[in-house]
């Protein structure tokens, strides 16, 4: 399959493609008169990438995947520690947003006459008001 066909299928740039060839998600593929041809391996590992990439996970993080599958495809306690990381990580950056959220709330609701004086209340009480 060209990687037109595999853009295609998976609904992802080529240069997206190439990009994960060149810093080593996927592996090179074998070209035919000039042109990436990709197999059934190649496809499922974009697969992979994609899935991971919605998952949050780093290209970084994304290559250990890929590496800990090639060595064991039924084992899916590889997935099982990083996910609960990066679960964990994603829990602490929605509180974190939720505060942001909430001042922002606040600046937006904010009484004060004047800015000067919702950012003096802000400092002494941790919020604007």
């Amino acid at each position: 399959m060209r990687i037109g066909d595999v853009a295609n299928r998976l609904s992802m740039p080529a240069s997206t493609i190439r990009y994960y060839e060149k810093v080593g998600l996927i592996e090179r593929q074998r070209r035919v008169s000039g042109r990436r041809e990709f197999d059934d391996q190649a496809v499922f590992a974009l697969e992979f990438v994609r899935l991971s990439q919605a998952a949050g996970f780093t290209i970084a993080e994304t290559r250990s995947l890929l590496q800990a599958y090639a060595e064991n495809p039924t084992e899916k306690g590889a997935w099982i520690d990083p996910a609960q990381n990066k679960r964990t990580a994603i829990r602490a950056k929605i509180r974190e947003l939720e505060r942001m959220d909430d001042i922002l709330s606040q600046i937006l609701t904010c009484r004060c006459p004047s800015l000067t004086d919702c950012v003096k209340k802000g400092m002494a009480n941790g919020m604007g008001g």
